[in-house]
């Protein structure tokens, strides 16, 4: 199960471009400072990008997720479902 992102202290979160409103709070953490400011998984230094680029190359999901402890197989989903739901909205929607 995943850490409540909203108990994460606040000095981690400083300079996050991802706010708590935002559908991604808690799956991945944007920041400046941070990796270049490349979007990486949630409390980890690993670029969201690592995941596609290891699936692209035909590893599986658990693959992945045994190079990458930290990252759940929940968190790995939900930010596929994430961009799923982004990728088959419908042109001009918010």
């Amino acid at each position: 199960m995943m850490t409540d992102p909203h108990t994460i202290p606040p000095e981690l979160l400083e300079g996050d471009l991802v706010k708590a409103e935002d559908p991604r709070f808690g799956l991945i953490w944007i920041n400046p400072n941070r990796m270049h400011g490349e979007p990486c998984f949630f409390r980890t230094r690993v670029p969201v990008r690592s995941l596609w680029d290891y699936l692209e190359g035909g590893d599986t999901i658990d693959e992945f997720i045994e190079q990458f402890p930290p990252i759940t197989r929940e968190q790995v989903v939900q930010v596929m479902e994430l961009a799923s739901e982004h990728l088959l909205q419908s042109p001009g929607a918010a």
